[in-house]
């Protein structure tokens, strides 16, 4: 059975070219949003196995959003995607036990490294 993956990005045309590339790995997107809201209620009510979110966003940020996931469901599997990789945002996902992270501009290689897992 393919994996499910939700991905949220305020940048339109972002979830759309990740969706394909999603698409293109055989993961089954199933859900896509745009901010922190959308992933929220998107993660509540499709369960997906992967979330991928971008961390700048408006309506609830991803920190926002990862928080909320996670009293949902702590085994959650999120993915934050984002361009910023300074040390604060870094030390918030480690406080969230979060451990991967795709940079943008986005590496495929990883992407398709994460979602074997």
């Amino acid at each position: 059975m393919n994996k499910t993956a939700i991905v949220i990005d305020d940048d339109l045309d972002s979830v759309e070219i990740f969706s394909e590339i999603l698409e293109d790995q055989n993961i089954s997107v199933i859900g896509k949003g745009h901010n922190g809201r959308e992933a929220i209620d998107l993660y509540s009510e499709k369960r997906p196995d992967l979330v991928f979110l971008d961390l700048n966003m408006p309506d609830g940020t991803g920190f926002h959003a990862i928080r909320k996931i996670i009293k949902i469901n702590d085994s959650a599997k999120i993915i934050p995607v984002t361009a910023n990789d300074d040390y604060l945002t870094l030390e918030k996902l480690k406080e969230l036990k979060i451990s991967d992270v795709i940079f943008k501009p986005v590496d495929m290689d990883k992407v398709i490294n994460l979602i074997s897992d």
